[in-house]
């Protein structure tokens, strides 16, 4: 599976290379928050954007990755209080029925 999701990254790469090896020399105006920034090149501001997007990602991936985290631990502990429990039962005393 990891595999299979290497190729997908460097597909996309190439992809996103490839749009801005086409775009080099096509600028844009832009307008962020009402400040004018004008003469951006086209591949600068995907290779921008595509960098924001993975940081918007991993932020997002970092906090399910805690909360799963979390999660894990706390079963863990259930788990062991289980066992333990499990444990004293089976080491009770054999009591004959009459």
């Amino acid at each position: 599976m990891r595999f299979l999701a290497l190729i997908f990254v460097i597909i996309v790469i190439a992809f996103i290379v490839g749009f801005m090896m086409l775009n080099l020399d096509h600028k844009v105006d832009i307008d962020i928050f009402g400040k004018k920034i004008m003469d951006v090149p086209v591949a600068m501001l995907s290779l921008y954007s595509f960098i924001a997007g993975m940081l918007f990602v991993f932020i997002f991936a970092l906090a399910d990755g805690i909360v799963l985290r979390s999660n894990l631990h706390r079963l863990n502990r259930e788990h062991r209080a289980l066992r333990k429990e499990l444990d004293a039962l089976r080491n009770l005393p054999f009591e004959e029925g009459k």
